[in-house]
């Protein structure tokens, strides 16, 4: 081996004069020359959302437009740039038509979508409630072309609900007194005001704005006024009646019970996905909180978008009841669902009576052909009457003031008003097509598909609130937050078939 010497080490050389380092020059103006078709990949999706926007149908969308090519005014924005820029949008966790328009700026799908054009978020946001008769069509459409690619087939639904928050705030909200003096309050604001149609003093800016602010709010306070009465006419106690509250701000809204315990003004969206390819092929909002009534609509729904109704729909125990079992067996849809035992449903509404559940129904046993009913502490319960509880036949018992008072068991079957007697409800039948339902979820084919719902029924309510950002409504109202649940949706489609169709064609 070599021995190679080792290297003398060097000095650096003593710096002189002053450090040559480049600065940044924000002051400066220069031209930059764009190529648009350059600013995002061939395979970036918003090619494919304009593709897409397209090929769909959108002249109800220009039916309400009367600027012609020959006739004087300014030219409106194509529908196509619009539906394209509210469904990048929502794909981008975008949903204010103001962070659209200030995101144009510099995004580059919004600026490859627009051609470097600016739209005012005044345009953005009334396109997006203004159309949902022409939102509907487009989204059955989209529903057409993704059954002919073989994307769903309607076999096997599922349907779920989730709560997506209003506008309104929970401090809105106002009992039947409140709101009265208010409203009393801004009618006598208006009358002061006089009729805006008499010739008046030119007023400046403000004060027309403050004008109108008095009139809107007086406006809302009518509408809440009108939804209290609606809600109250559905109460039958005085106290239920005035218990009543309603929104000042959003009077539709109402107060719902999320999955993190927080009670806040919501709508409650219902959504039914194909089992397929996971494609909603159903959507609307609702103001009840419970599910119980919304599977049917949900059906309706899907029939009025593809034109038939599905083959089976697979749900959870808040919407298995025995309507909706009745009604889908009456329609000839096979329903999949969480059945509670009747026993453990009656133990759990004993228990929050402040009853035993050691004494509840089932543990009465009836004698003389159900003539009369005897209770766990060896007292006769006689025949009452007949009763009908969710469209299900009762024979009522009661026992006797005096038997219930006596009895050693009296804090634990009959702590209300143990002088009247206990009264107890036994179903006499149950019906054929509940009894069916019943039997066919004990079997593991019905089990197997049940367990698959999650994942199909839960995955776009999740996509919705974490992928497009929808945890909140911008807009307020039933009818203007049901549009956009539905721009929600049709975003999630088009994402969907950009996934399975369009990135698949362009890789080929």
């Amino acid at each position: 081996m070599l021995d190679i010497p080792e290297q003398p080490e060097t000095k650096p050389k003593p710096r002189q004069g002053e450090l040559k380092l480049r600065y940044v020059n924000r002051q400066q103006i220069t031209m930059a020359q764009i190529c648009v078709e350059e600013l995002i990949p061939a395979d970036h999706k918003a090619r494919a959302i304009w593709e897409l926007a397209g090929r769909q149908d959108l002249s109800r969308f220009t039916e309400a437009l009367r600027t012609t090519k020959d006739c004087p005014g300014r030219s409106a924005w194509d529908p196509q740039l619009l539906v394209s820029l509210w469904v990048y949008a929502y794909s981008e966790g975008i949903t204010s038509g103001r962070e659209i328009e200030r995101v144009m700026a510099w995004e580059p799908g919004l600026m490859w979508l627009s051609g470097l054009e600016q739209v005012n978020y005044h345009t953005i946001t009334d396109f997006r409630v203004e159309h949902k008769v022409a939102l509907d069509e487009l989204f059955a459409g989209l529903l057409a072309m993704l059954e002919e690619l073989g994307l769903l087939s309607l076999e096997q639904v599922m349907h779920d609900g989730t709560k997506i928050r209003a506008q309104a705030g929970v401090d809105t909200f106002r009992r039947e007194k409140s709101l009265r003096e208010r409203l009393a309050a801004a009618r006598e604001a208006v009358k002061q005001m006089g009729d805006p149609r008499d010739e008046a003093p030119a007023r400046n800016r403000k004060q027309a704005a403050q004008e109108r602010a008095v009139r809107e709010r007086w406006k809302r306070l009518e509408a809440a006024t009108a939804e209290m009465e609606v809600l109250q006419a559905e109460k039958a106690k005085p106290e239920e009646k005035e218990a009543v509250q309603v929104s000042l701000t959003e009077p539709e809204a109402r107060k719902m019970k999320h999955g993190d315990n927080a009670i806040a003004p919501s709508y409650n969206a219902q959504i039914t996905t194909d089992a397929e390819h996971k494609i909603i092929v159903g959507v609307h909002a609702t103001q009840c909180s419970s599910d119980a009534n919304s599977l049917m609509p949900g059906i309706e729904e899907v029939t009025r978008n593809l034109g038939k109704a599905p083959a089976q729909a697979v749900v959870d125990g808040g919407f298995t009841n025995r309507g909706n079992i009745l009604d889908c067996a009456q329609q000839g849809i096979d329903l999949v669902g969480s059945l509670t035992d009747p026993k453990e449903k009656s133990e759990a509404s004993m228990k929050s009576n402040g009853i035993d559940p050691k004494f509840a129904p089932h543990y009465f046993q009836i004698l003389e052909n159900g003539e009369r009913l005897e209770c766990p502490a060896g007292c006769s319960l006689e025949q009452l009457g007949k009763s009908v509880k969710h469209g299900n036949p009762y024979q009522q018992y009661r026992a006797r003031g005096e038997d219930c008072l006596s009895c050693r068991y009296q804090k634990l079957c009959c702590p209300r008003n143990p002088e009247r007697g206990r009264t107890v409800s036994i179903q006499l039948e149950e019906h054929s097509d509940v009894a069916a339902f019943r039997e066919k979820m004990k079997s593991e084919e019905s089990k197997r598909i049940y367990r698959r719902r999650g994942e199909v029924a839960e995955f776009p309510n999740a996509w919705i609130k974490e992928k497009l950002g929808l945890r909140k409504f911008r807009v307020r109202g039933l009818v203007k937050a049901g549009t956009e649940l539905l721009w929600a949706a049709l975003t999630y489609n088009i994402m969907q078939w950009v996934r399975l169709v369009w990135r698949q064609q362009a890789t080929a």
